[in-house]
């Protein structure tokens, strides 16, 4: 096979590299905070995209969380991760401040309401094959771990 075919299969196997599709084990938790003198909810979510790929690295990944109810998105929250290394998974860390309005659909998403948010200092939760959680993926690069690491070889030279 010459150097051409070779690049050439390379590609088509990069560009069938496999995308995650799911969130790794959701967890998020809320609770009550003052800010600027004011009530407010800190909302703190964490999860795991896992790349499945065995020689592509997913890199400069953007995309979003969403939670929904009966199909409707209540909440979405932007996220982006630099590098992913193939069989690896990369993980989201988002904390955002939100009014009484703004959280208050996804506390009853939850099962909770104000009263008992109050109460417990906060609610937490795990989100295991729900359907009210979701990611969509809004831009993302893919490159063969060789040509990574040949990159940071030459780096070092």
């Amino acid at each position: 096979m010459t150097v051409l075919g070779v690049a050439a299969s390379g590609l088509i196997f990069i560009g069938c590299a496999k995308i995650p599709d799911k969130l790794v084990t959701p967890t998020l938790k809320i609770e009550t905070v003052v800010k600027d003198n004011k009530e407010m909810y800190k909302m703190m979510l964490s999860a795991g995209i896992q790349n499945e790929n065995s020689d592509v690295a997913l890199i400069n990944m953007k995309g979003t969380i969403f939670f929904s109810d009966a199909g409707s998105r209540i909440l979405t929250l932007p996220f982006a991760i630099p590098i992913v290394l193939p069989f690896d998974t990369g993980i989201i860390e988002v904390e955002n401040v939100y009014t009484e309005k703004e959280i208050m659909p996804l506390v009853a998403l939850l099962g909770s309401d104000k009263e008992k948010l109050v109460k417990d200092r906060g609610i937490e939760r795990s989100f295991m094959e729900d359907k009210n959680i979701g990611f969509e993926m809004t831009g993302y690069e893919k490159k063969n771990i060789l040509d990574i690491l040949r990159d940071k070889l030459n780096e070092k030279n």
